[in-house]
């Protein structure tokens, strides 16, 4: 903090936003559109804007590292979670619930793996007959899929 109880006002108006003439003025010096801002460029005062900036960007640092360690969910908090609502389910005799519990905890451990197709039957089969060129071309955004599928009357149905 800054000796003179003014200056030290001054810097903190400076650091919360306010410009360097109401800051001044603020600060409970004489309005002047010169002094303010001749003052906000002294060693003194911007050596203390920059301090304050730093203590201000390390507690919102530290409070956003808190929050995060309050809400964090990690891959073992989940499973610990859905195994107490499995062991919660199957006693009281809600078999289904427990079921899908037990599903969820093997998809977050990578045993079971969700797939799903979306589509009709045989829809995507013309992509089999593609070459490489096709395939790579596609990949890469030079070929349009439309370029690549037959007309509607030549897929499978």
């Amino acid at each position: 903090m800054l000796k003179n109880q003014r200056r030290e006002r001054f810097a903190q108006l400076l650091a919360s936003g306010k410009t360097a003439t109401d800051a001044y003025e603020q600060a409970g010096y004489k309005r002047s559109d010169s002094n303010g801002p001749a003052l906000a460029r002294t060693s003194e005062i911007s050596g203390r804007v920059a301090e304050i900036n730093g203590e201000r960007w390390e507690q919102e640092q530290a409070a956003a590292a808190a929050a995060v360690q309050r809400t964090a969910f990690t891959r073992q908090s989940l499973v610990e979670k859905l195994e107490a609502t499995r062991a919660a389910a199957e006693a009281a005799g809600q078999y289904s619930a427990a079921v899908t519990a037990t599903r969820e905890i093997a998809v977050l451990l990578g045993i079971r793996i969700e797939r799903s197709e979306r589509g009709g039957a045989g829809e995507f089969d013309w992509m089999e007959k593609l070459t490489n060129e096709q395939l790579r071309g596609f990949v890469e955004g030079t070929l349009e899929l439309s370029a690549l599928q037959p007309p509607e009357g030549e897929r499978n149905e």
